[in-house]
């Protein structure tokens, strides 16, 4: 089993692009291609998926 990453580690993995460069590389602009948001709050961490309900983080057409 993998170590647990911290609530740093954790939230990291959302994209790092701002909501136009996702755009214009045909992303998502919510999401960044990654089809879920990573999120730790009150020591619990929660992996949701995209509430724009891309295609696997592709943007919508």
């Amino acid at each position: 089993m993998a170590p647990r990453m911290n609530d740093q580690q954790w939230e990291a993995q959302n994209g790092r692009l701002s909501p136009g460069e996702a755009t214009a590389r045909g992303l998502c602009w919510c999401c960044s291609g990654n089809g879920f948001l990573f999120s730790a709050f009150g020591g619990k961490q929660i992996k949701t998926r995209c509430p724009e309900r891309c295609d696997h983080g592709k943007a919508k057409r």
